[in-house]
């Protein structure tokens, strides 16, 4: 079965609570469902500024959770989520698919009807203290 819509949510935490932050997180998003979790990676960049995708495998506490990847995070989408990494935090990329456009594409090929955009509207919520 083909894939439904991607997209990334890219979820950024300070670096020495980023394990219970990630795991926090990750225990939130849809396994299953109209929305599912098709690959996560934890995004860290080094001393140079040199962005590297780390498994889920490698990070203490989330080992556990090494189920959720699926390789279709690109090192491309690693650089560019790195750009949004400030010092002192690491980032969670969770890669989701929106499974539920599924249901409309019958529909929509009888009356030759097609999906032409699916746009984000940023509005996420600010964390207290921020």
């Amino acid at each position: 079965m083909a894939m439904g819509p991607l997209e990334l949510v890219v979820l950024s935490f300070p670096a020495e609570r980023f394990s219970d932050g990630a795991r926090a997180a990750l225990r939130h998003l849809p396994t299953e469902g109209e929305m599912t979790v098709v690959d996560v990676v934890v995004v860290r960049t080094d001393v140079a500024g040199r962005a590297r995708a780390v498994e889920l495998s490698e990070v203490p506490g989330l080992r556990s959770l090494t189920g959720l990847t699926g390789g279709l995070i690109t090192q491309v989408d690693v650089a560019e989520v790195a750009e949004l990494v400030r010092d002192g935090t690491q980032a969670l990329a969770v890669l989701l698919e929106h499974r539920w456009l599924h249901d409309l594409y019958s529909p929509l090929a009888v009356s030759q009807g097609r999906i032409v955009a699916l746009t984000h509207i940023s509005g996420a919520p600010v964390a207290a203290g921020s």
